[in-house]
């Protein structure tokens, strides 16, 4: 998961707020963390508990089976919370650069309280793993966490929860699947509808952590995770098994399909590189194509501000006039056309480069292998002057080593 922004400023949401930021064609997880009050916890004469609802670039998740907003689990109701902490993992495709989070109260005395939010974009995975390691604040039963599952399937859960046995009332968690409680397996009348019971643990050994995978085969649709605490049980893990690796949405430039829409924020990290690879170095050996792609991860690592903080800020980087990378230049009228669509021509050596990028950019951001620039930040082909770069371009940029074509150098201000 990389972070793509977050927003940790506490605050009341009177009556609607819009959060925006920007990212790329991908698989988010949104993280809201907000808690609303009861009726009676708002005023003697208030007649309604406060809601919160989530909307994300305009969708909206209903309750299953209905259009109600406010009764759903991907909501905040004080009814329920009674001024209590709830955390809604919205996992979503967000298809663009540009979005757009809005928290509604549903009146205009509503005092929800909003208490942060964190993106993450989401490399193509089967598998999910969390570990948030929060412990629920003391309370009575009610909602505690609820994962969100936009358009998806999946094969199984797997929690990691600890509990423990208490004086005078214990640790308790209820866990629901799409409205469906999945009961005690010790069937007792009072723990029924708890999956783990505290008061159920012997006192010589109070605290239990357990993890039980829940296979469930759910179909690709609009899914609900939730889980409720009583006292302060601990979630520690959560595994999400989609069974196969996460769906691209229709019209996403794919690897055998990577024309592009007009937007290079449509296309998803991998897509970016490979499209950077494959316009600088689809003639180089492998190992220069992963050192071209290894200055774009080098960069994204440094975290400076004049390089960009994605990799699509760096690889689309320009300043109005000329691009960083020669090749996203539309002026480029032997390369651009090639970049754009690598797969519309039919030299198959042309053809076999773009999937070698493809593989090549696969590997560098999911960590596979060294980086053998040993650290470089920029790079050249050997027919411009050394001593023009280092003059000019980039002054005082470090010279590292010659791969294939190219010559490797490393910023000047990270020594």
């Amino acid at each position: 998961m990389k972070s793509i922004f977050e927003d940790v400023h506490s605050r009341t949401i009177k009556m609607k707020e819009k959060i925006k930021f920007s990212s790329f064609s991908s698989y988010h997880l949104i993280i809201i963390t907000a808690r609303t009050k009861s009726e009676k916890q708002i005023s003697p004469t208030v007649t309604d508990d406060e809601d919160l609802i989530v909307k994300i670039d305009g969708k909206t998740f209903p309750k299953l089976h209905s259009d109600r907003l406010k009764d759903s689990p991907a909501a905040f109701s004080g009814g329920r919370l009674h001024n209590l902490s709830k955390i809604v993992y919205f996992l979503t495709f967000l298809k663009g650069k540009d979005h757009e989070i809005v928290l509604e109260a549903d009146q205009p005395l509503g005092t929800a309280t909003f208490e942060n939010l964190q993106v993450y974009a989401l490399s193509p995975t089967d598998k999910l793993t969390l570990e948030p390691k929060i412990q629920a604040e003391d309370g009575d039963r009610r909602p505690w966490l609820t994962f969100v599952l936009d358009n998806l399937l999946l094969k199984s859960i797997a929690p990691t929860i600890t509990y423990s046995r208490r004086k005078r009332d214990s640790d308790d968690v209820k866990i629901i699947i799409d409205g469906n409680t999945q009961g005690n397996p010790l069937r007792t009348i009072k723990h029924f509808l708890w999956r783990y019971a505290g008061s159920l643990l012997p006192w010589i050994a109070p605290t239990k952590t357990e993890t039980e995978i829940f296979t469930i085969n759910l179909p690709q649709d609009l899914h609900y995770i939730e889980f409720d605490a009583d006292r302060m049980p601990t979630f520690s893990k959560l595994v999400l098994d989609f069974g196969s690796t996460l769906p691209l949405l229709a019209g996403i430039p794919t690897v055998d399909n990577p024309k592009w829409t007009g937007d290079f924020y449509d296309d998803t990290d991998v897509i970016i590189l490979a499209r950077l690879i494959f316009g600088e170095a689809r003639n180089q050996s492998d190992e220069a194509m992963t050192g071209v792609a290894w200055v774009i991860k080098n960069r994204l690592r440094a975290n400076r501000q004049y390089f960009g903080k994605s990799y699509h800020e760096i690889i689309l980087k320009n300043d109005g006039k000329y691009y960083q990378f020669s090749s996203f230049n539309p002026n480029e009228k032997d390369n651009f056309p090639l970049l754009i669509d690598p797969l519309k021509t039919k030299n198959t050596i042309i053809q076999k480069a773009w999937f070698n990028s493809y593989e090549v950019a696969l590997r560098v951001i999911s960590g596979i292998g060294n980086d053998p620039t040993g650290g470089a930040t920029f790079f050249h082909s050997s027919d411009l002057s050394q001593e023009k770069f280092v003059t000019e371009s980039v002054p005082g940029a470090i010279y590292i080593k010659p791969i294939g074509d190219f010559l490797f150098y490393r910023d000047p201000n990270e020594i």
